[in-house]
């Protein structure tokens, strides 16, 4: 039975909203009480009422009151229904293979569980969040479940609430300034127009003006915060009187639409209009962007004739200014949109006709992004494409939908496979069986896209230790026997080989290891090469001395560092730690472990040699007799499996190894004092984890981006021109009067070149353009 591991009253992934929420005193109170008698719990309401926040505040109010946690699930951007047992699973960071589609595996996790489990946005999903919720409730008698959707779930056993619009000073009712605070939408008005303006102050001759803004606006909170937005170029009473005039335009539009859902859409029209037609074809465009997009996204999905690539981001600097984008993101700028405005652009592009053409272009994109990565993991740019696939992952989840459903398989079956790395890397090994077995089940002519995609599709089986990994990896041997060669022969033999050396079977494992690494090197496939050289020396280290796997170890680190990769040389050197603990130079192999751990400052969230990297230390500081420190590092690899969704047991040898230590550790501590260490390991932050395992504070080599690497990244016409106006030594502010553009769009094309090319400083900018210049000495 897995365990929880998070601590007692803990609270998941609290979305932010939860720290800016204003009133709903009463509504908190009921909900609060429904969950003491019912269960199940359905917050409804339309969209934008507020929901979200309400079961958000629920949920930290009641942390302490449930030993095992309160999460929070968004489904807003998850399209798929079959992935939302999944996405449950990965939200409590439990193991991967207890995980299933019809939620057998969540519900024997959450079977003794005391627990608060808040599914968001489910109105798109309500048929299997229904399904997953009736099996939880069943199988978990101390669950409880708060769900917030558009409709209910419709289930026996569930209490509704329909979630009203904040409280608003009735019409005709006299309010002084001392007595707004008494309304819960002009307490948020107030709240958020202070935040914009921090000069905002409440007077007695602004008083009338907010309380008809927040009676017009009908109390919708996410009406209130874009009217509020405008405060930036209008006035309240401009405010106030433009949106009175859409209101009487209205009242010939929709009638049997609720009168609340009219003002949010003349709100939103009221966008729309005053936008340029450049403008709203853009705002239309991006809608078919999922959980944000980047600016070279945009420019490749949407410009055309009509759009240039050039004029994108002085556009997309507009929509910001006019509260249709929001811009994030301390590095490379990320822009969304709210869910209501995104939908309103999807209507749009679907009456402009182009729904289909931005739809299959951002398909292509991200299926190219996702080529592109796996064609630069071993290189210096490995950081940026790994951190570039986890940002992108509504986006990529969008868009391999629409390769399975739309074709041709072989794109669909690429697409897949070439994320081989973001599922495995991040642990979203479930997810990735899911797109490839999908794509695996279109029907397609023999090709080696289709080989490549059983061959992942095996490797991700065979980490959660399912029996079709065998017959998939059968399948893929068996069609590439019909194909001219490629680099899958290797690659084939190589997971052959692994397999084999989990079992145990090393006289078998290693002939097939080394046919693998003289097609690698036949082919000069780094990253095949390094694979294998890794699990030969475990390999050799394991059938034979173990320090008969040192040389292909080394080797397979210095290819690591020829080659401006990091992750590669982690794998390497936590390999090495296991060898020489094995052989007995525990300095060594505590230098090697430690060593592996900078992989976390290179690659953001990496869990899967960080955990390694944890049990070794385990295994090296019971040989040690720091039993304390061996069971806390334990505890700390224990939730790194659990978060990366997979475990030891695959690898036999490893998972005795830690079986033993566990068993060693425990009868000379004591069950008692064993199980606390555990606790303590197990509760700390992946952060603090790190740091215990070091014991100092690590001397990280981050491989740097060189000014060589930035070739190829091209730019816009404009871009160059401004990177050359930067060589020359100009400011933003003199690079804007130069170009005759505001001040702001300078800083955007200053922050984009600087993303592009991967660089942080300006003076790098003038190096790499004065290399560019240099003619060609060949």
């Amino acid at each position: 039975m897995a365990t929880a591991t998070t601590a007692r009253g803990s609270l998941g992934n609290l979305p932010a909203e939860v720290t800016s929420f204003v009133g709903r005193r009463h509504e908190v109170t009921g909900v609060r009480r429904m969950l003491s008698t019912s269960r199940l719990v359905t917050l409804t309401g339309a969209g934008g009422v507020g929901k979200t926040r309400l079961a958000a505040r629920v949920g930290a109010e009641l942390r302490r009151s449930f030993a095992d946690g309160v999460w929070f699930v968004g489904l807003a951007e998850l399209h798929d229904p079959d992935l939302v047992a999944v996405t449950v699973g990965e939200t409590l960071g439990i193991r991967e293979d207890e995980v299933s589609p019809d939620a057998r595996g969540l519900a024997a996790f959450l079977a003794d569980q005391q627990a608060l489990l808040i599914l968001d946005n489910c109105e798109h999903l309500v048929d299997a969040c229904a399904e997953l919720a009736e099996s939880l409730l069943r199988a978990c008698p101390d669950l409880r479940i708060l769900v917030t959707s558009r409709q209910a779930l419709r289930l026996d056993s569930e209490a509704n609430l329909t979630v009203q619009p904040l409280s608003v000073p009735g019409h005709g009712a006299a309010c002084t300034s001392a007595e707004l605070h008494k309304y819960e939408s002009a307490s948020l008005l107030v709240e958020r127009a202070t935040a914009l303006c921090p000069d905002f102050q409440v007077t007695d001759a602004n008083c009338v003006t907010i309380v008809r803004l927040c009676q017009a606006l009908e109390g919708m909170p996410l009406a209130i915060e874009l009217a509020v937005a405008r405060l930036r170029v209008l006035s309240l009473d401009q405010i106030l009187d433009r949106l009175t005039d859409r209101y009487r335009l209205l009242t010939a539009g929709a009638r049997n639409a609720p009168a609340r859902q009219q003002t949010l859409r003349a709100l939103i029209d009221w966008s729309w209009d005053l936008c340029s037609d450049a403008e709203r074809t853009l705002w239309s465009r991006v809608s078919v962007f999922s959980g944000g997009f980047e600016l070279d996204a945009a420019e490749a999905v949407c410009a055309d004739d009509k759009l240039p690539a050039d004029t994108i981001l002085d556009l997309i600097a507009s929509l910001v200014d006019k509260s249709v984008l929001t811009r994030a993101g301390n590095g490379t700028a990320r822009y969304h949109m709210l869910d209501v405005i995104r939908e309103y652009g999807a209507h749009e592009l679907l009456a402009a006709g182009e729904q289909e053409a931005m739809a299959s272009r951002h398909c292509r994109w991200f299926a190219e992004l996702a080529a592109y990565a796996d064609r630069n993991w071993v290189s210096p740019r490995q950081t940026v494409v790994m951190q570039r696939l986890r940002h992108e992952r509504a986006n990529l989840r969008t868009a391999l939908e629409y390769a399975i459903t739309t074709g041709p398989p072989e794109t669909a079956l690429q697409f897949a496979a070439d994320l081989l790395n973001h599922w495995f890397v991040r642990g979203f090994l479930s997810e990735g069986r899911h797109w490839l077995d999908r794509a695996l089940a279109m029907p397609a002519s023999p090709h080696w896209t289709r080989v490549k995609a059983l061959r992942v599709a095996a490797w991700i089986a065979g980490i959660q230790a399912d029996d079709r990994a065998a017959a998939l990896l059968a399948d893929a041997v068996a069609l590439a026997e019909t194909l001219p060669p490629s680099s899958e022969h290797a690659y084939l033999s190589l997971i052959q080989g692994v397999f084999l050396m989990w079992a145990g079977d090393h006289a078998q494992a290693l002939p097939r290891l080394e046919q693998a690494l003289a097609g690698f090197r036949a082919l000069n496939n780094r990253n095949g090469e390094m694979w294998t050289l890794i699990v030969l020396g475990l390999s050799r280290g394991l059938a034979e001395q173990p320090s008969s796997g040192y040389p292909d170890l080394v080797a397979a680190k210095d290819l690591g560092a020829a080659s401006g990769e990091a992750w590669w040389q982690s794998f390497a050197l936590w390999a090495l730690s296991v060898l020489r603990w094995r052989d007995g130079d525990y300095a060594a192999a505590t230098a090697a472990a430690k060593e592996s751990l900078v992989i976390r400052n290179v690659v953001e969230d990496e869990q899967f040699t960080v955990g390694l990297a944890m049990e070794s230390l385990a295994w090296i500081a019971s040989s040690e007799r720091r039993d304390q420190r061996s069971a806390e590092l334990l505890g700390a690899s224990k939730r790194m499996w659990q978060t990366m969704h997979t475990s030891l047991a695959p690898f036999r040898s490893l998972q005795d190894w830690h079986d033993e230590v566990v068993d060693e550790v425990r009868s000379r501590l004591g069950a008692t004092a064993f199980s606390a260490a555990i606790r303590r390991g197990s509760d700390l932050s992946a952060a603090d984890a790190v740091a215990t395992a070091l014991e100092r504070k690590p001397r990280v080599p981050v491989p740097e981006q060189r000014a060589d690497t930035a070739a190829g990244h091209g730019l816009t016409r404009r871009e160059r021109e401004v990177a050359a106006l930067i060589a020359q030594g100009l400011t933003n502010r003199e690079i804007a009067a130069r170009l005759v553009v505001a001040q702001r769009t300078a800083e955007g094309h200053v922050e984009n070149i600087l993303s592009k090319l991967g660089f942080t400083s300006r003076t790098q900018v003038a190096g790499w353009l004065a290399d560019q210049r240099q003619p060609s000495r060949d």
